[in-house]
């Protein structure tokens, strides 16, 4: 099945996705609409289309065993997947659409900072449970207990990695750049990343911030490149960005170590850099692509979109199946309350690739209402993604 996304612009007025019409799904009586909310065109086309592809594909598997069972009723999973470009008013006319007119009660999205923060108050006046991909601290709080994170953040698995680079590379590699993405997203990375290098007696050498339009990085790669850095980390640049950032800086001559910590994409890193440019790339990694679990949802992705997948619609998918759980739990689909209390009921949940989801958040951010998923560290060898520790 090819994914046919609407447009929340209004301009593509395509019908909704519905997925898993197989025989065994007419057994369902009712109908239960899920939303998503990503950017499944530019540059981070590929968060979009995993948390789409992650939703479809759970909802396809209950929608074949019969559909989702919750009280006496069962009900038949239906997909709506808005593309939101990145854009933070688009994302708010995607959130009005799908509440207002298509009856949404449970969106998965905005998976962008700038949508997340935008459709908030949507979420919070309506009782719509959101489950946001959004990166920044201010998507969750506790004024606001209908917004939900799908998985670990940057401020999760960031220290982590840190401290694995001071392990694993030379000691004579000291000086930092950071390049980030100009928005809610970046703004949250470049200070995080700052403080902890900082903090691991690193020393930031220079801080850029890029417009996402900008597909030339020349400008600013030479400007940090002036202070001979020895690490460059590209933060939360999409993953086709961070390639064209990779390729763009060995053009220049750069020769020492690269980092992405933040949203996952080494293979659309690969595909921009170029195998040559790409290697020794360290990434942060939401999965273990060796994992089989990660090998079947791949398969399922490939065979539904013809595309290849990205990692992070393994927690989309695990954030389905809570999400469902959460429901049957609650016994409804209309009382937004019940199912948002019963996220605790539900978690911990067992990852499809076996590691284990647990409910946290409250230090941070006054409100466990977020999903703590595990975290990997990936190095690009040879045109292929190595998985190398765990970022816990």
């Amino acid at each position: 099945m090819k994914v046919k996304l609407t447009s929340a612009c209004g301009l593509l007025l395509a019908g909704a996705v519905v997925v898993g019409l197989g025989p065994s799904s007419a057994l369902a009586q009712e109908t239960l609409k899920f939303g998503v909310v990503g950017p499944m065109t530019g540059p981070g086309a590929q968060w979009g289309l995993a948390a789409a592809g992650g939703v479809q594909i759970a909802a396809k598997e209950v929608n074949d065993k019969g559909g989702l069972k919750v009280g006496d009723k069962t009900y038949r999973i239906e997909v709506i997947p808005y593309d939101e470009q990145y854009k933070a008013a688009v994302a708010v006319s995607a959130m009005q659409r799908l509440v207002n007119q298509d009856g949404v009660k449970f969106v998965f999205g905005p998976v962008s900072s700038a949508g997340t923060l935008a459709v908030m108050d949507i979420v919070k006046d309506t009782k719509t449970i959101g489950i946001t991909g959004a990166y920044s601290s201010k998507a969750l709080n506790k004024s606001n207990p209908y917004m939900f994170r799908v998985y670990s953040v940057a401020s999760d698995f960031a220290e982590p990695m840190v401290k694995w680079l001071k392990k694993n590379l030379p000691a004579t590699v000291k000086r930092v750049a950071i390049i980030n993405p100009n928005d809610e997203t970046g703004w949250d990375s470049d200070k995080l990343l700052s403080e902890l290098y900082k903090k691991h007696d690193y020393t930031v050498v220079g801080k850029e911030l890029y417009e996402r339009s900008v597909r030339d990085y020349i400008p600013i790669l030479t400007k940090l490149l002036a202070e001979k850095p020895d690490l460059i980390d590209v933060g939360t640049a999409p993953p086709g960005s961070a390639g064209l950032i990779v390729r763009q800086a060995r053009e220049l001559g750069y020769k020492g170590h690269i980092v992405k910590i933040g949203g996952s994409g080494p293979r659309q890193i690969i595909e921009g850099a170029g195998k040559e440019a790409a290697e020794g790339v360290i990434n942060y990694l939401p999965s273990d692509e060796q994992n089989p679990g990660y090998q079947r949802l791949s398969d399922a992705f490939k065979a539904m979109t013809g595309n290849q997948m990205n990692p992070l619609l393994v927690n989309w998918y695990d954030g389905a199946y809570i999400l469902m759980a959460a429901i049957q739990a609650a016994g409804t689909v209309s009382d937004t309350d019940k199912v948002r209390q019963s996220f605790a009921k539900v978690l911990p949940h067992k990852s499809v690739l076996g590691g284990t989801i647990r409910l946290g958040g409250e230090s941070m951010y006054g409100i466990d209402n977020a999903f703590l998923t595990p975290n990997y560290i990936g190095v690009i060898k040879n045109g292929d993604v190595v998985t190398v520790g765990t970022a816990e």
